[in-house]
């Protein structure tokens, strides 16, 4: 029976975490509209995901022009649009159409909000299925604000909602950053309509080059992977553009502090409970993160090596990777694009040592419903480790467990996901 080491942190010095990355469902390289089981069920170049509260994941199923639900049950269905039928009609599920959707958001009230990318508009779906149009006229493209079907649009593709319902959308053939408000008027955020660029700065003095995913952190700030400029953006609450991460132009693989990394074409960002933003590095082939102190590693992939194998510590490769989904239980979910497929990734995880007056207490990132096992060493490298304890089942996305100060010494900790 295999155990999957996920990250092991050692006092005064820590090893490399592990990743671990399987397939949820498609055929590597095959396309197709196939609904059912998830071992049997087939994709079109699957971009945005999204997690509703319940854990089922929706899917903006690009090239088959519909969105489709993997269930909690592990079947998956089309929940609005008709496969292989592009068009702008309305109504409920299979009734309606899309042309290319590739941005998906889910609202606090359960409904999505879905950027019809070759549409050229933004649609709504209730949790009923129901499609409507929020912004923008079916296949009219340019470049207007205003109110709901008056706005103009070009080529939609990220797209987030924000707590009190302001829907934030990447104009990306517009080069512009886009808020539809609740009432439904369309305004400009950032950027200047059809002027690419890479400079910072407020509002329209600010320009972005074909930029793709959105995401907002805890404080309502929001971040834009700024994809033809190889950069992560961030937009304050009052409209100030800086750069996040990367350098402008330049494109490669490194990691470090985030200004001095690399991306390739990054797509959909996702921020974890913790803080974390997770990054799709789309054409290095590699899910990226950026912790919370500006430090960008890689989760999993090797860079500019595409394949389909799932696997642990950095055995995995992935092919284009575009959407990410946090579900509630703090599980990384990627659509492997080019791969026709939909890959779950358990993130490495740090432990992490608070030492108190006759107490130590372990700590970890979890994911609720995971089962794991602290154990410990006296010497890294020598003798086997030792459970410390019984496994425990998280209910938190933080785990403790306390060991006895008098016998944690010099102790070294990991702790194991076990089935």
């Amino acid at each position: 029976m295999r155990i999957g080491i996920i990250s092991i942190c050692l006092l005064p010095f820590s090893l490399f975490a592990q990743d671990i990355v399987t397939t949820l469902t498609g055929q590597p390289l095959v396309s197709g509209s196939s609904n059912g089981p998830t071992a049997s069920a087939l994709f079109n170049d699957p971009a945005a995901i999204v997690a509703d509260a319940a854990g089922n994941l929706f899917i903006a199923d690009s090239q088959n022009h519909v969105i489709r639900k993997i269930g909690t049950n592990g079947l998956v269905s089309t929940f609005a649009g008709q496969a292989g039928m592009p068009g702008s009609g309305g109504g409920s599920g299979s009734q309606a159409q899309f042309d290319t959707p590739s941005g998906i958001a889910v609202a606090h009230n359960g409904d999505f909000y879905v950027s019809d990318t070759g549409n050229h508009m933004v649609r709504r779906i209730t949790s009923a299925g129901v499609v409507s149009p929020i912004a923008g006229l079916a296949g009219q493209s340019g470049f207007t604000n205003g109110l709901r079907t008056a706005a103009r649009f070009n080529s939609p593709l990220g797209i987030t909602v924000a707590g009190e319902g302001t829907i934030f959308v990447a104009d990306s053939g517009n080069h512009l950053i886009r808020a539809i408000a609740p009432d439904g008027n369309v305004t400009s955020v950032a950027g200047r309509a059809e002027n690419w660029g890479s400079q910072d700065g407020a509002g329209d003095s600010a320009r972005f080059n074909g930029p793709v995913g959105m995401a907002l952190d805890a404080q309502g700030d929001l971040f834009v992977s700024d994809s033809n400029n190889h950069t992560i953006r961030k937009i304050t609450r009052t409209g100030i553009v800086t750069t996040w991460a990367g350098m402008p132009g330049v494109d490669g693989f490194t990691n470090g502090d985030r200004l001095q990394a690399r991306f390739s074409k990054p797509a959909e960002l996702a921020f974890d409970k913790h803080g974390n933003l997770f990054v799709a590095d789309s054409f290095n082939h590699l899910i990226r993160k950026i912790s919370r102190d500006g430090k960008v590693s890689t989760v999993t992939g090797v860079a500019g090596i595409d394949g389909s194998a799932d696997g642990s510590n950095g055995q995995a490769r992935l092919f284009n990777p575009y959407g990410l989904a946090i579900c509630p239980d703090g599980s990384l979910v990627v659509t492997d694009a080019y791969n026709e497929l939909v890959r779950m990734v358990l993130v490495p995880f740090n432990v992490a040592l608070n030492v108190s007056p006759g107490n130590v207490s372990v700590s970890w990132d979890s994911l609720r419903g995971r089962r794991y096992q602290l154990q410990y060493q006296n010497d890294l490298g020598f003798g086997s480790w030792v459970d410390l304890g019984l496994p425990v089942t998280a209910t938190n996305l933080i785990t403790s467990v306390s060991d006895d100060a008098e016998s944690a010494g010099g102790r070294i900790y990991r702790a194991i996901v076990v089935p």
